[in-house]
C-alpha cells in the first residue's frame, strides 16, 4: 500500500480486538518512527503492552475499547510545536495504517499519569494516538468542499 492508499483507507478507530501487535511489524515501525525522531529533533514513542493509560473514566467517556498500545507525540516546547507534531504524528500514523494497524488521535480521554511514555527537559507531550487491530476499519466521513477550506484568487492547482 502506498501513502496515498494509506490515506484514502486511514479512518479513526476507537475499539480495538485483545490482540498482540506482532515483533515484525512493531520493529519496523519502532525502526520508522525513530528514522523520524532523527529527521525533525522529535521524541515520538511506541508504547506497547501497556493497558493503564486508556483504562480510565475518560477513556470509557470517549467509547476507547482495548486500547493496550499508542504512540506518544512528544516534543521540544517552541513556537512550531503543535505543527511539528502534526505533521511527524500523521507521518507515523500512515505508516501504521500501510502495516495493518488502526489508530485514532486522543488529546484528553487518556490518564497522563497512567502513561509510560518520557518527556525530557524542555520537551512536552501533545497528545497520544491508540493503536492496535480495530474491531472494525472505522468508517469515512463527509469531506468539506475544497472551496470552504481555502480561498485563492488564483486557478486551484491540480495536486491540491
Amino acid at each position: 500500500m502506498d501513502i496515498f492508499e494509506a490515506m484514502k483507507k486511514r479512518h479513526s478507530v476507537r475499539r480495538y480486538v485483545d490482540k498482540k501487535i506482532e515483533d515484525s511489524i512493531a520493529n519496523e515501525l519502532l525502526a520508522y518512527i525513530e528514522e523520524c525522531n532523527q529527521k525533525s529533533g522529535m521524541h515520538i514513542q511506541l508504547c506497547l503492552d501497556e493497558p493503564n493509560a486508556f483504562d480510565s473514566f475518560m477513556a470509557h467517556y470517549g467509547s476507547f475499547k482495548n486500547v493496550k498500545n499508542y504512540i506518544a507525540i512528544v516534543g521540544k516546547k517552541g513556537k512550531d510545536f503543535e505543527e511539528q507534531c502534526g505533521y511527524w504524528g500523521e507521518k507515523v500514523v500512515l505508516k501504521a495504517t500501510q502495516l495493518g494497524l488502526n489508530t485514532c488521535w486522543v488529546a484528553l480521554t487518556f490518564s497522563k499519569g497512567k502513561t509510560v511514555y518520557q518527556v525530557e527537559k524542555g520537551e512536552k507531550l501533545c497528545c497520544v494516538i491508540a493503536l492496535g487491530y480495530g474491531e472494525t476499519q472505522g468508517v469515512p466521513h463527509k469531506n468539506k468542499p475544497m472551496e470552504s477550506l481555502c480561498k485563492t484568487d488564483k486557478p486551484m492547482l491540480d495536486w491540491f
